[in-house]
């Protein structure tokens, strides 16, 4: 190409000659300060996701630690009802006792007093203390099926049946022979 020439002879394409520019060079504090806010940036994003992180990490942890809390709170419940349900099942099995040796005083005194034949007087209170023993027995199964502390009237009602039972179990004892 020589000056002044606006077309090429190889190949006809139509061009201007263009005035060279001097490069100018780089200022390296422009490049100084695009490094410091790239790492900036990038150091940015890094401290978020990590705050991100602790922060589900905590959630995290909290959320656990409230479950081993209400699993504590639900076995020390468990706990206070089983030992509820021991002392209801232990008084029952008390109350339960207390007829079983009614009963046995009874058989044990109409062994003794009654031989062979019952007089009428003697089997008039025997039937009368097996009816006795018998509601007893019928109390104690309501108090045993009763899921809160059994109710104190039937606790009374209980009692005066003992009492009851041990006075016929007296008077079978004084009851005339035949």
């Amino acid at each position: 190409m020589s000056k002044g020439q606006e077309i090429c002879f190889a190949c006809g394409q139509h061009f201007r000659e263009r005035a060279h520019r001097r490069e100018r060079p780089h200022n390296q504090l422009v490049l100084v300060l695009t490094g410091v806010l790239v790492l900036a940036a990038i150091v940015g994003v890094v401290v978020m996701v990590a705050g991100r992180g602790r922060r589900a990490s905590s959630q995290a942890y909290r959320q656990q630690q409230a479950q081993i809390e209400e699993a504590a709170r639900a076995a020390a419940q468990a706990k206070r009802d089983s030992a509820r349900a021991a002392v209801r099942d232990d008084a029952t099995g008390m109350l339960v006792q207390e007829v079983n040796d009614l009963e046995a005083r009874f058989n044990l005194v109409k062994g003794q007093v009654v031989k062979d034949q019952p007089s009428p007087a003697q089997a008039k209170l025997i039937s009368q203390i097996g009816s006795e023993i018998a509601v007893l027995r019928q109390l104690t199964a309501a108090i045993a099926s009763q899921p809160q502390a059994p109710n104190d009237s039937l606790k009374e009602e209980l009692r005066d049946g003992e009492r009851t039972v041990r006075s016929l179990i007296s008077a079978l004892t004084r009851a005339p022979k035949k």
